[in-house]
């Protein structure tokens, strides 16, 4: 019980409660956890800023787009403010501004002493977040170590290629 209490948790899929709006889900979760009534819509306040969700903090969930559920569901993983945070797919359904502002979120989050543990396919989003990697093929690792270490590595491999695009039309396809 108390491992949970200071362990956040988004999933892939964010399950929100609909009916409720962004800053009733916050307080709902913030109650859960056993965090005081003040602090607790302070806590909601601040995530409700921090995570770009301010302006549409009394609209019901139902109403939220993917990207808009994911950031209550940071939010949501944020309110207890936990020593572990664990992320699956964390920008998913996110646009490239909303993309930035939740990677600048977690780097602020880390350096602020809470451990973040995330799961992403989009390695850009990684490298700019990590510290340490570890890359999985069919569930076994493969590769693991410090990102700058890794991006250093001269036995990579890299190329670049034509864009799909221009090598069909060079080729006539």
């Amino acid at each position: 019980k108390r491992a949970r209490k200071r362990t956040g948790f988004l999933p892939e899929e964010t399950r929100l409660y609909e009916f409720l709006s962004g800053q009733e889900t916050l307080l709902f979760v913030g109650r859960l956890y056993g965090i005081p009534r003040g602090e607790r819509r302070r806590r909601a306040d601040e995530l409700l800023r921090r995570t770009g969700m301010w302006e549409a903090k009394d609209r019901r969930l139902s109403t939220y787009s993917k990207g808009m559920a994911r950031r209550i569901g940071l939010a949501q993983a944020l309110m207890a403010r936990p020593e572990l945070l664990v992320l699956d797919e964390p920008t998913s359904g996110l646009d490239p501004v909303g993309n930035r502002e939740v990677r600048d979120l977690l780097r602020e989050v880390a350096a602020g002493g809470t451990t973040v543990l995330l799961t992403s396919h989009i390695l850009s989003d990684v490298a700019e977040v990590c510290d340490e990697i570890a890359i999985l093929h069919r569930g076994r690792k493969i590769l693991a170590g410090k990102v700058r270490d890794l991006l250093s590595d001269a036995r990579r491999l890299a190329w670049e290629t034509e864009s799909v695009d221009a090598g069909r039309r060079a080729h006539g396809r």
